[in-house]
């Protein structure tokens, strides 16, 4: 019994407790000649210590002799392991386990974030910095202790567990970051999670050459190669140093408030059939339309004003969050 764990062992002491002061309740009937619920209150306060006078002869003093111990031995076993659910800090676990699997039941349009290393933590920062919603599934339950992420939710367990996605709330999720060390892992959990959500955006981490062939199969959306892009960032800030920069202001909200963000246009909204010098954005809402991003056409940067928007276009759309909640609500129709 000492190997279970604390809320186990009470749960036992409470169902022996009650067996006990069944076999009290039995016993008072039958020795005492007392009807059932007289044996079952002469039970009860024999055994929490209540004085009370037991008529009867000697094997009803004897029972009670035998009664009393049972019961304060099985008492004190309870109040045992009662003290220990509470020092051992399983209750408290216990709550924040149930308060956990709350918040995730409420998540919907959230981020996976799958493995919590270098570039998984980097990327779980950023949605925390950008007030994205997401949960981190990782393995190792010591990388989860991080006071920079305290208050957000971890899931510890195998990311390509079906289970495990399930309990991260794969189905109502919009995007998916796979970002474990093996790219052999990175495969399967996009496998799995297309699978589970075939409308899931996925971006996956890749270090080896060919292995982006095997994640698109899986169904990843993008692709990251730290490497590649580490490169390409180094030989970019010798060559391009100030556009390099200016790209980093831009998209860093800490020193400019303005951000860039995708726009769906959707079929109801305004700006479907128009041209873009019709609508004349920027006056409107004060968001600049930098690129239209339009199903196999690919994506357009700097559209002229005679430009005709579509149901369906992805506005890259850069300007202060005031402007760009104005041009969602345009977009949508609201």
């Amino acid at each position: 019994m000492k190997d279970l764990p604390p809320i186990r062992r009470l749960a036992q002491s409470i169902t022996l407790l009650a067996l006990v002061a069944l076999m009290g309740a039995v016993g008072f009937h039958l020795l005492g000649r007392a009807g059932w619920m007289d044996g079952f209150y002469m039970a009860v306060t024999t055994l929490v210590g209540f004085r009370d006078e037991h008529p009867g002869g000697y094997g009803l003093k004897l029972f009670v002799i035998f009664y009393l111990i049972a019961g304060l031995v099985v008492v004190g076993m309870a109040f045992s392991n009662l003290l220990a659910l509470l020092l051992e800090g399983d209750l408290k676990g216990l709550f924040l386990e149930r308060r956990m699997q709350n918040r995730l039941n409420a998540l919907k349009g959230h981020v996976v974030v799958c493995g919590f290393g270098k570039t998984g933590f980097q990327s779980a920062w950023e949605l925390k910095q950008a007030n994205v919603p997401f949960v981190v599934v990782e393995r190792d339950p010591d990388k989860t202790h991080n006071p920079r992420f305290q208050g957000d939710l971890f899931i510890v367990g195998n990311a390509m567990d079906e289970v495990v996605l399930e309990q991260a709330g794969i189905a109502r999720a919009r995007g998916l970051i796979t970002a474990l060390t093996s790219d052999a892992d990175n495969v399967l959990v996009t496998l799995t999670a297309r699978q589970m959500n075939p409308d899931l955006e996925i971006v996956a981490r890749a270090t080896k050459l060919g292995t982006e062939n095997k994640l698109k199969a899986a169904g990843a959306d993008h692709i990251v190669s730290p490497y590649e892009i580490g490169g390409r960032r180094m030989a970019s800030l010798l060559m391009t140093p100030d556009l390099l920069n200016y790209v980093d202001v831009m998209l860093d909200k800490k020193q400019l408030e303005m951000a860039i963000e995708h726009v769906l246009v959707r079929p109801g909204s305004p700006l479907v059939g128009r041209t873009m010098r019709e609508i004349r954005v920027r006056d409107c809402t004060g968001a600049l339309i930098v690129g239209i991003n339009r199903g196999l056409e690919g994506l357009r940067f700097n559209p002229t004003g005679a430009e005709v928007f579509e149901a369906g276009d992805v506005l890259i759309a850069m300007g202060s969050h005031e402007a760009l909640d104005a041009l969602v609500k345009v977009a949508r129709g609201e």
